[in-house]
């Protein structure tokens, strides 16, 4: 066995430099194995980075998938939105409609707003919880960025708003999602049981996609 080969065989692997807090060498293996980059000192990925080591559940995958979804957050406006008026009972009704009306690449990401009660986004914490985006927390994300991942996106979808409808947050939710047709936000409010559609980067687009694959 060569000398390159057996270092090969015997280097570290990125989960494994990722758990003993050494995330810019795990990143630097990870993006030569083929892996998706994503910006080292991205607020996310740096909280994920010192949660890593003591939470298993946090691999180099999860860490790029979640900086990815919180990225696509992180670009809905503060200002300049759009009002929409339109409403939904439930989330999960709503998944397959959503993800089937999306070409590959997508991603859909829901986040909502901070709280007080939010602990530091760098404090350990339960599996896919506490996970920092620039306004709020991230709460789930499901992608299918490659012909042949539609499948798994679209479970890891509808397995997120199951969430939300079983576990609904009390404060605001940004639902967020991005295409080759450009991206799409939609603020939502919960009201007496029922979600509203606040205010949408594209009010049409918007209301079409809530009335369409939501029943309002």
């Amino acid at each position: 066995m060569s000398l390159l080969l057996l270092l090969a065989c015997t280097a570290p692997t990125p989960d494994a430099l990722l758990r003993e807090g050494r995330f810019d060498e795990a990143l630097s293996a990870w993006t030569a194995a083929g892996g998706r980059p994503v910006p080292a000192r991205h607020a996310t990925a740096q909280a994920l980075a010192v949660r890593a080591p003591g939470e298993p559940w946090i691999t180099m995958a999860v860490l790029v998938d979640l900086t990815e979804a919180a990225a696509l957050l992180d670009g809905v406006p503060d200002t300049r939105m759009k009002d929409v008026d339109v409403s939904f009972e439930r989330w999960s009704p709503m998944a397959s409609c959503l993800t089937g009306s999306l070409a590959v690449p997508w991603r859909v990401a829901v986040g909502r707003s901070e709280t007080v009660d939010d602990p530091d986004p760098h404090d350990h914490g339960l599996p896919f919880e506490g996970v920092v985006y620039r306004k709020g927390r991230v709460v789930g994300t499901g992608a299918a960025l490659a012909a042949g991942s539609e499948s798994a996106g679209s479970a890891a979808v509808a397995s997120l708003f199951a969430r939300l409808d079983a576990d609904p947050p009390s404060n605001r939710v940004t639902l967020a999602l991005t295409d080759p047709a450009g991206p799409l936000a939609i603020n939502l409010t919960r009201k007496n049981g029922v979600w509203w559609s606040v205010s949408a980067t594209n009010g049409e687009a918007a209301a079409g996609l809530v009335v369409r694959c939501g029943g309002g």
